[in-house]
């Protein structure tokens, strides 16, 4: 079966595993240079995917709060290489950086023209929604590798785009942005110009989420309605309902096929698992997932639908790829490895929620 640009997202690296048995607790430590070991300020550390960071002092000092272990500790300089780890304990770190020799080359003419194609196919993707509301400021730092098969982007200094929709500042550490065609949700892969088949990318980074709250106090029920209308119909939750192993009281309905199958989540039991996350595979072919919701996005419990009650309602297809994920309590998840096709695949990735993010409550 040949279909029609469905989309495949995999966000990897950059999230973290969310433990309701850790308790925050205080990460400190000294940035310093590898060659010198003099110490380094103003380096920002965060915890990568959340709110949560902090700036080193004139020493090259920081302590923040751990939100969770494990966690993906990254320091990002603008002189220097960018420091990841991950930790999964509390412990005294001794960070140590490296001098990026990162320089970008002068282009010809046909190579502007060129680049400014790329950036049309880059941002066409990578900011698939309210385009002018969210901007990439220094766009000058990514570098692009494009042949017939793939489309390539990464940046070796940080990313900042400015998100005037959901109300964040966000650095992405950009590893790798690559889009690919492929003639089906398990098929071949074929050159990016082809009419047919669906469009499948991936992103390897580490984001870091400033709220714009502060800075713009007049906006805040305007980036609180943006970022609950964003969370409600997502895949994240979706996943939540079925952690809770509640989709119809969250407006989901779902479709299994072949309708053999007696169910399509199945909960694995993992004793390797030591945070309240569940591990789940998928038995079927194809799902179909129908998200029910009032006028506010709200989502309509299905004990609610009735003839008189109102309701409009969104379809999203899911590919299984029969191996098995992890869902964490709050629904994001390390390893989600399905394709989307449909509503839920709307969201982009330069509007992204923090997955420290709480949704208020219906």
């Amino acid at each position: 079966m040949i279909l029609n640009r469905w989309f495949l997202f995999v966000f990897s690296v950059f999230i973290t595993i969310n433990s309701a048995q850790a308790q925050q607790k205080m990460l400190e430590g000294r940035v310093t240079h590898a060659q010198t070991q003099e110490p380094i300020s103003h380096t920002e550390v965060f915890i990568s995917g959340t709110t949560i960071g902090c700036i080193s002092d004139s020493l090259g000092n920081f302590s923040l709060k751990a939100p969770f272990f494990p966690c993906v500790l990254v320091a990002d300089h603008v002189a220097f290489d960018a420091h990841i780890k991950t930790l999964k304990e509390s412990s005294k770190l001794h960070i140590q950086l490296h001098p990026s020799n990162y320089n970008i080359s002068g282009v010809n003419v046909s190579g502007k023209n060129k680049r400014k194609r790329n950036l049309r196919f880059f941002y066409s993707h990578f900011i698939r929604q309210y385009r002018d509301k969210i901007k990439v400021l220094n766009d000058s730092n990514l570098v692009f590798n494009r042949d017939e098969m793939q489309f390539l982007a990464s940046s070796k200094n940080a990313l900042l785009i400015e998100n005037n929709y959901l109300g964040y500042r966000i650095k992405l550490v950009l590893q790798e942005f690559s889009v690919k065609m492929y003639d089906g949700p398990e098929g071949q892969q074929i050159p990016l110009k082809s009419l047919d088949g669906g469009e499948v990318m991936k992103l390897k980074g580490y984001f870091y989420y400033e709220p714009l709250d502060k800075e713009q106090p007049h906006k805040a029920d305007y980036f609180n309605h943006n970022r609950r209308i964003t969370y409600h119909g997502s895949y994240r939750h979706f996943l939540k309902s079925i952690y809770d192993n509640n989709p119809g009281a969250e407006g989901y309905k779902i479709k299994v096929y072949p309708e053999t199958e007696a169910a399509a989540f199945y909960q694995l039991e993992n004793n390797e698992l030591s945070t309240p996350a569940k591990e789940f595979v998928i038995q079927a072919q194809k799902l179909e997932v129908f998200y029910r919701f009032d006028d506010d996005l709200f989502p309509i419990p299905e004990e609610f639908l009735t003839d008189r009650y109102y309701f409009s309602q969104k379809k999203s297809v899911i590919y299984p790829s029969r191996q098995s994920f992890t869902i964490r309590p709050n629904g994001t998840s390390p390893n989600v490895n399905f394709i989307i096709d449909g509503y839920m695949d709307m969201k982009n990735f330069a509007n992204s929620l923090p997955e420290d993010y709480t949704p208020p409550q219906n």
